[in-house]
Formats: C-alpha cells, sequence, structure tokens
C-alpha cells in the first residue's frame, strides 16, 4: 500500500507541494507566534492575541480537516466554530499590527487581505456545514477556494476539507537575520498571489452558484408504465460489515425516498464471506419488497496483477451469499481523491468485464452485468464503444452525473456526452442494454444545498424524458469521504432528501397498475 501510495505521488506530487506549504506556513505561525509572545516590550493585548492564534490554529485545522467527514464529526462537531473564531483572531492580530506600525505597510497590508478572505472563507464554510447554505458571497468564496486548491488537485478540491487554506501571522518588529527577512518576503509575495487568485476567481464563483437558478425547480417527467425507476446509494464502501451506525441513519433515506434500487460498493475487504453474509442480512428486508439490488466492488487506479485475481475470485462469493440483481466488477469514485491513481486503461475494463461476465454466467446467470462511466472521458468513451456493441456481454451501461467547478453546465455537458455515445451505437446496431444513471449527485459544501438539489433535479428531469433511460440512483448518501452526501457529516439532512424525496414519490403514484 505504501508503495502505491508512492507511486501515486511520483506521478503527480502536485498535492504533496500544497500540503507542504500549508505544513509550512502553519509552522511559521506557530513559531513566530512562541517567539512574539516571549517579546516583554510588545504590548500585552498584541503577545496575548499572538499566543492565543499560535497555540489554536493547529487544532482549528484539526477540527475543520476531521468534521468534514461523518466518522470524524461525530465527536467534535460541536466546536466547529473554532474554526471562524480562530480566523477572525487572526485578522485581528494583523490589523493590530499595521495599526500599531509594528509591522510595515508593505508587509502587513497583504497579510492582511489575505486573512480577510480565509476568516470569509471560515465564516462561509461554518454556515454551509451548520444549515446548508451561505449568502452568495461567501458561497461564491468558497467555490473561489476549491478553484484555486484545484488548479494542483483537479476536482478533488471540491469535496475534500484537505482544500483548508492556512492564516498567515504579520512578523512584528524588523527581521534579524538574512534569511528571516527572506522568509517574510516569501511569504508576503505567496499571500499577495493567493489573495490575488482568490480575488479574480471570485466573479466565477459567483456564476457557479447562480448557474443552478434555472433547476432548481425542474420538474421530472412521468413514466406511467413505470419503466424509469429512482435508487438509492446507500452505506460507505465496504471493507466488512455494514456499520451498524450507517446501517440506521441511511434507514430515514430509505423512508424518505422509498426506492426501487439500492446500490452498495464493496471494498476489497467487503467482499469476504463474513462481512457478505451481513450485508445480505441487512439487504434482505429490501429484497422481500422486490427492491432490487445493486452491488459493485470499488477500484482505486490501475489495480496490480494479484488485485485483479482477488477481484476475479471474489465475484463467486459475492453472487452466492447476496445475489444482487446487478453487479459491477468495478466501480471508480464519482470524484477522484488528492492523490488519485492513475485511472484503468481501457483494455483492463475490458477484459475485467469479460471474465467477469464468464464467472457470473457460471455463477448466477439471472445477474445482470453492469458497467458505468465516472471520468466520462476518453477511456469511458472507448469502454461504452464497446460495451454497447449487440455481442458485448455487459447488460447494464451506466454514468455518474455530477457538477464541477462551473456548477450546472459540467451536469449537462456530462448528460450531453452520455447521450451522443448512445446516439453512436445506436446507428451502429448497438446500444440496446439497459442504461442507467448509476450515480446522481451535487455538490453540497462547494456550491450549498440548494446547488445539490438543483443538479440532482436536471439529471433526473433528463433522465425522465429520456426512454433509454430506465432508471437514475442517487448518491452519495451522507458525508463519508467527503462533502457529497444526502447527509451532512453532523447529521443533517440536506434539502435534497426532501425535496427528491417528493419528486421521487410523486413519479411512483403516477404508475399504472398492471
Amino acid at each position: 500500500m505504501l508503495q502505491l501510495m508512492l507511486r501515486d505521488v511520483m506521478r503527480d506530487p502536485l498535492p504533496l507541494v500544497v500540503l507542504s506549504i500549508a505544513a509550512a506556513v502553519l509552522a511559521w505561525d506557530v513559531a513566530l507566534a512562541g517567539w512574539m509572545a516571549a517579546r516583554r516590550e510588545a504590548p500585552r493585548a498584541f503577545t496575548q492575541l499572538a499566543g492565543f492564534c499560535g497555540l489554536l490554529v493547529l487544532p482549528a485545522l484539526v477540527v475543520g480537516i476531521a468534521s468534514a467527514t461523518e466518522a470524524g464529526a461525530r465527536t467534535i462537531s460541536g466546536i466547529t466554530w473554532i474554526i471562524p473564531v480562530v480566523a477572525v483572531a487572526f485578522v485581528l492580530q494583523v490589523l493590530y499590527a499595521v495599526s500599531a506600525r509594528l509591522v510595515s505597510v508593505l508587509v502587513g497590508v497583504p497579510i492582511l487581505l489575505y486573512d480577510l478572505i480565509l476568516a470569509s472563507i471560515a465564516v462561509g464554510d461554518y454556515l454551509v456545514a451548520q444549515s446548508g447554505s451561505a449568502p452568495e458571497p461567501l458561497q461564491a468564496v468558497l467555490s473561489a477556494r476549491d478553484v484555486v486548491v484545484g488548479i494542483t488537485v483537479g476536482r478533488a478540491a471540491l469535496v475534500s476539507p484537505l482544500t483548508a487554506l492556512v492564516p498567515m501571522l504579520a512578523p512584528a518588529y524588523p527581521a534579524r537575520w538574512r534569511l528571516s527577512g527572506a522568509v517574510r518576503a516569501v511569504l508576503v509575495l505567496s499571500a499577495t498571489a493567493l489573495a490575488t487568485l482568490l480575488v479574480i476567481e471570485w466573479p466565477r464563483g459567483v456564476a457557479a452558484i447562480r448557474s443552478y437558478r434555472s433547476a432548481y425547480a425542474e420538474p421530472m417527467q412521468a413514466r406511467p408504465r413505470g419503466d424509469f425507476v429512482l435508487g438509492l446509494r446507500l452505506y460507505p464502501v465496504l471493507d466488512g460489515a455494514p456499520p451498524a451506525r450507517a446501517v440506521r441513519a441511511d434507514a430515514a433515506l430509505i423512508e424518505a425516498f422509498t426506492p426501487d434500487v439500492v446500490f452498495v460498493v464493496l471494498g476489497a475487504e467487503g467482499t469476504r464471506v463474513s462481512a457478505l453474509d451481513s450485508l445480505s442480512r441487512v439487504l434482505e428486508p429490501l429484497r422481500a419488497d422486490s427492491v432490487r439490488l445493486v452491488l459493485g466492488i470499488r477500484v482505486d487506479g490501475q489495480p496490480t496483477a494479484q488485485q485483479d485475481a482477488d477481484r476475479l475470485a471474489s465475484i463467486e462469493r459475492v453472487l452466492q451469499r447476496v445475489r444482487p440483481d446487478v453487479f459491477l466488477p468495478a466501480v471508480a469514485a464519482p470524484v477522484p481523491g488528492w492523490f488519485a491513481s492513475a485511472p484503468p486503461s481501457a483494455a483492463w475494463w475490458r477484459n475485467t468485464l469479460t471474465r467477469s461476465a464468464a464467472e457470473v454466467q457460471r455463477v448466477r446467470p439471472r445477474t445482470v452485468l453492469g458497467w458505468s462511466a465516472a471520468r466520462l472521458d476518453a477511456t469511458d468513451s472507448a469502454v461504452y464503444v464497446w460495451a454497447s456493441a449487440a455481442d458485448s456481454p455487459v447488460d447494464m451501461l451506466g454514468a455518474s452525473i455530477y457538477p464541477s467547478f462551473a456548477g450546472l453546465p459540467a451536469v449537462d455537458a456530462r448528460l450531453r456526452a452520455f447521450a451522443r455515445w448512445h446516439e453512436r451505437a445506436t446507428r451502429r446496431g448497438g446500444g440496446a442494454q439497459a442504461h442507467w444513471l448509476l450515480n446522481v449527485g451535487g455538490l453540497p459544501h462547494a456550491h450549498g444545498d440548494a446547488a445539490q438539489t438543483a443538479a440532482m433535479r436536471r439529471a433526473l428531469a433528463w433522465g425522465s424524458r429520456q426512454p433509454w433511460i430506465s432508471a437514475a440512483v442517487l448518491g452519495e448518501p451522507a458525508d463519508y469521504d467527503g462533502w457529497l452526501g444526502l447527509r451532512a457529516a453532523n447529521g443533517r439532512q440536506r434539502a435534497a432528501v426532501s425535496a427528491i424525496g417528493l419528486a421521487a414519490r410523486r413519479m411512483r403514484e403516477v404508475r399504472v397498475t398492471p
């Protein structure tokens, strides 16, 4: 595992560079606070303020990162207020230093502007986490922050708490050595550059937030024959038995949506016999209620030969123990992580799906073999061309539909790409397989709860109007791995649960009973 992480870092070192810069600024803050607090000639109020900042900046960062996922937020969600408090304290420290002429204006003003922007980000983060929305200017600042960090880490910046930027203390009093003077110059230049980038990206953030307005109330088209159903993704990626806490919490989502399909993703450890037996027991009430079960196995990067062998060996266990209606031998994350591996090649997908199809036919022929595009890039397009052919062993084709930095236009672009692929496949005599929108979601933290609901509405409305789309599965269920869930890390149900849940019930009510 360590070798794989090192390989990913060497392939794309920019995320590590971003974290290294943040660590360097953090070290500067702590060291500078300690040095200034020891200065007897400094005003007492100033030294206390600097000491407060230096003492709490690291705990505030830890709270911010840990509270972004459901596992971490269990115990510390009640103290997330510390993050905006510390951010405002940094602003007061720099403002004190500039107004009292303890630091040069050329040094203090750029740091002050940078800290002011970071304070607005901290306040916006807190408001979104607690209530699901922030005033448009603050929400746009969050979007701008994600774009700036996304320059180096890509779409992971939209959902990861590691996008946190570290505020800076003003270095009061003249530098004593050339090295410290050079460090100050680097910090001032960095603060100026980041503040400038954030200001430049702010209008684009406003545009991203406003882009969702056209889909706030977009309705789904009724399909009385019941040939378009809604589903729900459940639980985190399972590396063992389903956690009892997740089972209880996701039960509320099941009640809100009453889905016709549920989708569960397994990790490598989740394919063990004991874990599968536990999952089967948890899902049995849904199966008894005629809910279709969809299972997939997570793939991260290009698997090794041993991982491929383990994946193939696990298929028989999954099919026999859980008996899914639809099985995906490999499922990529809808949004890549910070140190994301290179995605599997088209040849790997073809080989894996072909071998998996043979195993499905041998063990449980009634199970449908599926594949879903996560990136909708050139590799996914090539796989779709092969999988949609008339002689393909794949029976279900899907796509993950999520926004990106620009907001709703990214959803529209993905939907157009999926439609274009299908149109070309039908011209070649293929494309007869079932087509699903397998993972539909939004960006509730980056763009707000209302934006998440709008992104889902747009994808569901589009899918309901396409006769060749037969299902749409909503996900992620919660902030298990980042800011993507229908349920926030602190347990708050986001607005999409009630809004989309009501729409789902109305779609079900218009079905014609056979």
